[in-house]
């Protein structure tokens, strides 16, 4: 890496490494007990960071702020203000299901390449439309590179016995959302919130219930989304102050991008061929140190060629949280 790329390596992975677990709904998600420990002291931050670059340049391997796997991007929901703009999938541009061996090799081979994933999330569309979950959810939390793992729900599908059993690992946590308020909800879904919350308690499986919590939640718009080509100043700025792509990556089938909406661009959009490039395959013949290659690239970019496509120019806030499409 030269300078340049060595500073955005620090701004977009070192410094989210410390940033994202002081995040108010993944502080409350797990224990972090090495930053609470560096936290007490004036220059606990500042040894965090060197410790990190300490250990990039001794395994030569990023560590992973956030990763999340999209087991499909179907959902029970259809919100209008959906920030991965699921509702624009069609039905040739869906994933399917993901299955329990897709997902062990799909995270094998991730994990021989990254040194450490800080927060992976199980997520959707809805992620407990994966039959296979809890095989999943278990072979994840026997992964010690996986520090903390994270199931995300909208609580429309109840947990059985075997995905329940597998949640009782004590690094993991359940994000419940409430959508018990919304109307016009189709095809004979509902929103079982409190039978979901009280199966966690009687289990004792760690959650959060960020909008109980909080009386409720409001949304903002999702950004338009099209290509276009934008000034990169802006764009640089924008990903680095505002843009939580920055912190996060997504795995979808198998393809891996930096961006919420990244897997919703790849699927149903025409790619400029800088995209293309940026985009890793990770069920493609790609070998370990390639990997490794690309994973750090999406660290020392100013910014992801996914903004070109994305526009926060109109966004609305205050919205009310799931808005169904009518």
């Amino acid at each position: 890496m030269n300078k340049e790329q060595w500073e955005n390596y620090k701004k977009n992975n070192i410094n989210n490494l410390w940033k994202v677990p002081n995040i108010t709904w993944c502080y409350e998600l797990f224990d972090w007990k090495t930053i609470n420990f560096l936290k007490k002291f004036k220059k606990g931050r500042t040894l965090f960071k060197a410790y990190q670059k300490l250990r990039f340049k001794v395994t030569k391997k990023p560590a992973i702020t956030m990763l999340e796997y999209v087991v499909t991007t179907r959902c029970t929901l259809n919100c209008k203000e959906c920030n991965s703009i699921m509702p624009k999938f069609t039905n040739e541009t869906h994933s399917k299901i993901t299955t329990f061996e897709e997902f062990k090799a799909d995270i094998d081979k991730f994990l021989k390449s990254v040194d450490y994933v800080s927060i992976f999330v199980f997520c959707g569309g809805e992620t407990l439309l994966a039959s296979e979950l809890d095989k999943m959810v278990e072979y994840a939390c026997s992964k010690k590179k996986l520090h903390h793992i994270l199931i995300a729900t909208n609580c429309t599908i109840l947990p059985n016995e075997k995905l329940l059993k597998a949640m009782q690992n004590k690094r993991l946590s359940v994000q419940i959302s409430d959508y018990s308020h919304v109307k016009n909800i189709k095809n004979d879904v509902t929103v079982k919130y409190h039978e979901f919350k009280q199966l966690l308690i009687d289990n004792k499986i760690r959650f959060n219930n960020y909008q109980e919590k909080r009386g409720s939640v409001t949304w903002y718009s999702a950004p338009e989304i099209y290509k276009d080509k934008q000034d990169e100043k802006c764009l640089t700025e924008r990903y680095q102050t505002s843009c939580i792509g920055e912190y996060l990556i997504m795995m979808c089938d198998g393809v891996i991008t930096n961006c919420l909406v990244g897997p919703y661009i790849s699927r149903n959009l025409e790619l400029t061929p800088e995209l293309k490039e940026e985009l890793i395959d990770i069920r493609s013949d790609i070998s370990e140190k390639d990997l490794t290659k690309k994973l750090i690239n999406l660290y020392n970019i100013p910014h992801s060629q996914l903004c070109h496509y994305c526009h926060f120019e109109n966004i609305k806030t205050n919205l009310p949280c799931g808005e169904q499409v009518e």
